[in-house]
């Protein structure tokens, strides 16, 4: 059977959000960064602020110099979260396995699903109206066999709403012309060794990735050569992952970019893990896996988890 599977993002969620909520913010140059350091780096630009020629990733202060007339907001991670679970609980009728990518973005798997919604595209295209009638939520939306290009087809769409359905067999002309920077990972710091040697060698679209042999791909890469010769070839075999069903416990804090004295961070660390399993005793449970994520200014996050052998709430 083949797999349907769809990736719905909302783009510059975050500025969506506030204009639901203040009104004065549409149709005007709109950034959400850190209001408390003066070395804040812009998170999130809307189309209007993009086309004043900012960018996510500069920071604040050349951002308004280069447009005088930018609105700054902070970002409010918890309305996010909150719009989130409500895209969640929008989507889930249609969908039987669905995954989060990051607030306003979705994997949906509609494998399967034809004999109760119809053809997939058809029910992308319900999804995405209903978002804009019900919500005022447009998005893009990506429909592919694999999650990789189902993506890449959501996130090269201009301007929402649209839709972008990828055929079976035609995924190599669609991905040919693409820069090898839009693979999802490969423009963080822990590729930038991959992404170098690729420019190196003047192999800078997934076409002329896939056009090199393995072999002479391994020789310049070394182990990740297979993986991205499959990418580059629209092959992605990983699954649709279901949100985690077990109860969870979690906390956050917010750091002070001037923040680098490791006992002091280590203090705050250790002060979260105690309210943790402060409720944990509350609720008379105990936790057997524990993760750790650090989300910067930037939108690069990175996350670390350990399993316990043995439950505890201490």
């Amino acid at each position: 059977m083949d797999r349907h599977i769809v990736c719905l993002r909302i783009p510059f969620f975050g500025i969506v959000l506030a204009r639901a909520v203040d009104r004065s913010l549409r149709d005007r140059p709109v950034a959400v960064a850190p209001t408390h350091t003066p070395r804040a780096l812009i998170q999130e630009i809307s189309p209007e602020a993009f086309h004043e020629g900012l960018q996510a990733g500069i920071p604040v202060d050349l951002g308004r110099l280069i447009c005088p007339g930018l609105q700054v907001i902070p970002p409010d991670p918890l309305l996010a979260h909150a719009a989130h679970r409500e895209l969640q609980r929008h989507v889930s009728p249609f969908a039987p396995v669905w995954e989060s990518i990051k607030p306003g973005s979705l994997f949906l798997d509609l494998t399967g699903t034809t004999r109760l919604f119809g053809p997939p595209i058809d029910l992308a295209t319900r999804i995405s109206r209903e978002l804009v009638h019900q919500q005022r939520w447009p998005s893009t939306i990506g429909l592919a066999g694999n999650k990789l290009v189902s993506q890449l087809a959501a996130t090269t769409l201009a301007k929402p709403p649209q839709v972008l359905s990828i055929r079976p067999g035609s995924e190599q002309p669609f991905l040919a012309p693409l820069p090898t920077l839009v693979l999802p990972g490969l423009h963080r710091t822990h590729a930038s060794r991959i992404w170098q040697r690729l420019e190196d060698v003047n192999l800078i679209t997934l076409g002329a990735i896939a056009a090199v042999s393995v072999a002479h791909l391994q020789a310049i890469l070394g182990p990740p050569a297979n993986l991205l010769h499959n990418w580059a070839q629209g092959i992605d075999g990983s699954p649709v992952h279901p949100p985690i069903t077990q109860p969870a416990i979690e906390r956050s804090l917010h750091l002070d970019p001037d923040d680098i004295d490791d006992r002091v961070l280590l203090g705050r660390l250790y002060r979260l893990l105690e309210q943790i399993c402060t409720t944990l005793r509350q609720q008379q449970r105990i936790c057997r896996l524990i993760a750790l994520t650090i989300r910067h200014s930037d939108h690069v996050e990175r996350t670390a988890e350990e399993a316990l052998l043995q439950g505890t709430f201490w």
